[in-house]
């Protein structure tokens, strides 16, 4: 009798642990991994969340696990509070490979990325399935991932910003390739694959590779298993997958609040099922969380699913994490990019890639291939990466073999093995009698070799085309049809319409110069191995010294490797994201899978992903921590602020608020500057307040500030005349300023109806209106929360001569060259040109919007 649906009683526990029971199992890992929706919001009565993560799986899961980790260092009170949102179920808790018998459990959380039925354009959409299908599971692809994992080479990273490459190679210390490769197996090679038979072929082909000037090199296989114990006493950690991470951080956390409050004094929740659909997005930040709890009786019937929303505080963030697709869709669908900062249409969903590949599998004659190589009686599976490149119309495309070969033969345990190269591969092994039944399958000498080449090779992202415009290049958008264009929710009784996904995926003229390229590579490796002539490697003749046996030439899209439309860079106007992967016109919100790729190489992308996932954990931790003391020490600078403002020189220029000056002194643990004002409630107006004594040409400047609210807006006005009139012509023209304003408000006076958010050349660290700001450094705003103190800023401003740096934080996030400059000593004329600044000046403050405090305000002439 088949079993039947569960159906919710809708009653709770009492007086009994609240773990569900099916026909044939007990809840409990769900249970003790996972939370309901109700209960993490419930939990916010110790503290909001600081970070909410949308997506649980390969990338999102170790994002979560490393800001539980790095966020250990911190004080109690400053560790990151993390949401993590998962829109599937529960299923497994590790990887697959490591589990016997789950090869079913594969397909079961498998859907599709794209609704292919409203792709809705014939003439431009290839009807087929686009993409392979993904898995929509607590984990997602992390606990089905086949595991090779290579780094991006030098090559490939060249077109990458130079501090994202500096960071992936480093050496020697806890982040980057190696530290990554470490931590899930890649390195070292030897405790996973060895044996005779990997020995002399990774000889042989190592021979070979000069006879072909498109491979580079052969290396041993990176296979992302530790199979060894690291330490003594210790299992090994197997086949990796971040949702082990993940997990084990939640159950810490678990143990380490249940003493302490419970709830709401934990640091990590996953909440599985639930779906964001949106994050609503005002004034050039996000501001809440719209998402959807799949019901989990029919968790594909949208009107059963219950739409919810969680504010968010303005200093927090939220991180994309789940897949090129899915994170484009949901960028696209909340916080299009501003017109005014993409004349040439839209960026997000241009630079769509994937990978090309190939398979192909030959039996070889073992004395052709080995000679007579004696294997002995261990189990010979071995495994090869083998790196090349080919030229094509686009520049030179990266492509690698992952090389197997098994001396497997026929038996009753195993009848397919003598076509198999992998068949002996990833897979855990649960009885030594298991083990022997392998062994037989390669006993004796046997005169054949079955020989693998799985060829992977890189696709050329377009990142200049606008999408939807052409058909030879690949993008994605959202649909903008409507109707069975969008997936449609019930809130109160209202639908809630999100926009569905469609892409053009397709293979260039370039791309399938990779592809046959490699695969040619792949044919005439073979030859060169066995010294048969060209030709010889495409045989079907059973007698022949190689045959080949299968072939298949997968299509582009079925790689899980889709990457780059939210592409990160240097330059705002010519990228997404920044080096961080925080959007650059967004002030809270980021991403961290693989739609951050520039270019996406031939590597599969997992090693690169974790490693700036690790690098975006690093930089959401440093946002709450203090600012680092500045480089150089305070050798020669003089302080300008000391506590008086009117005693030390500074002179106010600009209306009142109320009647009060909205500049004021106070004492925080020493002098402090405050402008705007905080009685009845935190406001300002537009006014500067400036040092007196003396003008500056060539300086350091070095102060340090805080903010308490989002919208807190202020400047520091460097080379500037005197404010005898604060308007454009006779002041703000000809001073350089620096941005204090996480939203980016750029404010057009000619037509305030242009005026918009989200504006990098307007944001914090910038400088206003002429060099943008590369990247977010600011800490986090701690909104007057009680028992958080608000973070302090460093700003170390360089002018010398026309040039201008800018660091924030220790890092530099803009600068550049001014051009035809003022002369030094010009009088104070009307300026009607915003680009061209004075060459000396007075120095200020001003004031905007909200409170923004100064302290430790000197300076160091050059």
């Amino acid at each position: 009798m088949a079993v039947s649906k569960l159906v919710d009683s809708g009653q709770p526990f009492v007086n009994e642990p609240d773990i569900q029971r099916t026909t044939f199992a007990v809840d409990a890992p769900g249970r003790f991994f996972c939370n309901t929706w109700d209960e993490a919001v419930s939990a916010q009565q110790g503290r909001p969340f600081d970070v909410v993560i949308v997506g649980s799986g390969m990338y999102g899961g170790y994002l979560a696990a490393k800001l539980y980790e790095f966020g250990g260092d911190l004080p109690e009170a400053d560790r990151p509070r993390v949401l993590v949102l998962e829109s599937g179920p529960f299923l497994l808790a590790e990887h697959i490979q490591n589990l016997t018998g789950m090869g079913d459990a594969f397909d079961l959380p498998a859907r599709d990325l794209i609704d292919e039925a409203t792709q809705g354009r014939g003439d431009k959409i290839d009807p087929g399935r686009l993409f392979v299908r993904h898995h929509r599971c607590v984990g997602g692809k992390s606990p089905f991932w086949g595991g090779w994992a290579p780094r991006l080479t030098e090559e490939d990273l060249a077109q990458w910003p130079a501090e994202v490459r500096e960071y992936l190679l480093q050496a020697g210390r806890p982040d980057g390739y190696e530290y990554v490769e470490r931590e899930i197996g890649a390195r070292p090679t030897a405790d996973f694959m060895s044996g005779k038979l990997l020995d002399a072929l990774l000889a042989r082909v190592r021979e070979s590779l000069p006879g072909d000037p498109r491979l580079a090199f052969v290396d041993d296989a990176p296979i992302a298993v530790l199979g060894q114990s690291p330490g003594s006493g210790l299992f090994s950690m197997d086949k990796f997958s971040s949702l082990a991470l993940l997990l084990s951080a939640v159950r810490d956390d678990i143990g380490r609040a249940k003493n302490k409050g419970g709830d709401a004094a934990r640091r990590l929740f996953l909440v599985p099922n639930a779906e964001v659909l949106r994050l609503e997005t005002q004034s050039g930040a996000v501001r809440q969380v719209v998402a959807a709890l799949r019901d989990f009786a029919e968790p594909e019937n949208r009107s059963r699913a219950r739409v919810v929303r969680l504010d968010v505080q303005p200093g927090a963030v939220v991180v994309l994490a789940g897949n090129t697709v899915n994170s484009t869709r949901l960028a696209l669908n909340s916080f299009p990019r501003p017109r005014q900062m993409s004349p040439t249409g839209e960026l997000m969903g241009r630079n769509l890639m994937a990978h090309v590949r190939s398979n192909f599998i030959w039996k070889v004659d073992r004395k052709k291939l080995i000679g007579d190589t004696v294997l002995g009686t261990n189990l010979q599976t071995a495994a090869l990466h083998v790196q090349g490149a080919a030229n094509t119309a686009k520049g030179r495309g990266r492509f690698h073999f992952q090389f197997y070969a098994a001396p497997n033969m026929d038996t009753n345990a195993f009848p397919g093995a003598s076509n198999n190269p992998e068949e002996f591969l990833y897979r855990m092994v649960p009885s030594v009698e298991e083990y022997e039944r392998m062994l037989k399958a390669q006993e004796g000498l046997g005169t054949r070799i079955v020989v693998g080449i799985r060829t992977c090779g890189e696709t050329f992202g377009d990142k200049t085309t606008p999408v939807d415009t052409s058909n030879a290049v690949s993008w994605m958008n959202v649909s903008p049809f409507g109707g069975a264009g969008d997936d449609v929710y019930v809130e109160g009784g209202r639908e809630v319409r999100v926009p569905k996904a469609f892409a053009n995926l397709v293979e260039t003229a370039a791309d399938r110069q990779v592809r046959d390229a490699q695969d040619g590579a792949a044919f005439a490796l073979i030859e060169r191995l066995t010294g048969l002539p060209t030709g010889a490697a495409g045989s079907r003749d059973p007698a022949a010294p190689v045959e080949l046996i299968a072939e298949n030439k997968d299509r582009i899209g079925t790689t899980f490797h889709d990457s780059g439309t939210l592409w990160l860079g240097a330059d705002p106007a010519a990228s997404v994201t920044d080096v961080n992967g925080r959007f650059h016109h967004v002030a809270n919100a980021a991403c961290v899978d693989q739609a951050i790729f520039p270019t996406v190489g031939s590597a599969n992308p997992v090693p690169t992903g974790l490693a700036l996932a690790r690098k975006a954990a690093r930089a959401i931790i440093d946002r709450h921590r203090p600012a680092p003391p500045p480089a150089g020490g305070e050798a020669g600078f003089e302080p300008l602020y000391k506590g008086d403002f009117a005693a030390d020189g500074w002179k106010y220029a600009g209306p009142r608020f109320d009647g009060q000056v909205p500049f004021f002194d106070v004492q925080v643990g020493g002098p402090v500057l405050g402008a705007g004002v905080g009685s009845p409630f935190f406001d300002s107006v537009l006014g500067v307040l400036w040092f007196s004594k003396r003008t500056f040409r060539d300086f350091v400047l070095r102060l340090e500030w805080r903010t308490f609210d989002g919208a807190a807006n202020a400047g520091v006005l460097l080379r500037a005349p005197e404010p005898a009139q604060l308007d454009a012509d006779h002041f703000y023209n000809s001073a350089v300023e620096v941005q204090i304003d996480e939203r980016g408000f750029a404010f057009d006076a000619t037509n305030p109806g242009n005026s918009f958010y989200g504006s990098p050349l307007h944001r914090t660290g910038a400088v206003y209106g002429l060099f943008p700001a590369r990247s977010w450094a600011a800490k986090r705003v701690n909104s007057r929360v009680p028992g958080r103190d608000a973070y302090w800023n460093l700003f170390e401003i360089t002018l010398r001569g026309p040039n201008v740096e800018v660091r924030l934080n220790g890092q530099i996030v803009s600068g550049g060259t001014l051009q035809n400059p003022l002369p030094a000593g010009a009088a104070n004329a009307p300026n009607t040109d915003p680009a061209r600044k004075r060459s000396d000046g007075f120095l200020g403050l001003q004031c905007h919007t909200e409170v923004v405090q100064f302290r430790n305000i000197r300076v160091k002439t050059l």
